[in-house]
């Protein structure tokens, strides 16, 4: 098996080659869109539960101090 080390100077010199290719808004996006199908795809096996995701982030927001 690959040392993480190298999977991580792989995985940042394809960033890289992206990023020289299309520009740095198109790679941001296509890293959005991915992101957004790897949500979809663990909502769709089950994995996420969106209501359990709904309080987490609402209990985080009630920590915030008030201005």
């Amino acid at each position: 098996m690959l040392d993480s080390k190298i999977i991580g100077a792989i995985v940042g010199l394809g960033i890289g080659i992206v990023l020289l290719w299309v520009g740095p808004l198109k790679t941001f996006l296509l890293a959005l869109f991915v992101l957004a199908g790897w949500f979809v795809g663990k909502y769709w096996k089950g994995e996420i539960d969106l209501l359990d995701l709904h309080e987490f982030f609402m209990r985080k927001r009630g920590r915030r101090p008030r201005r």
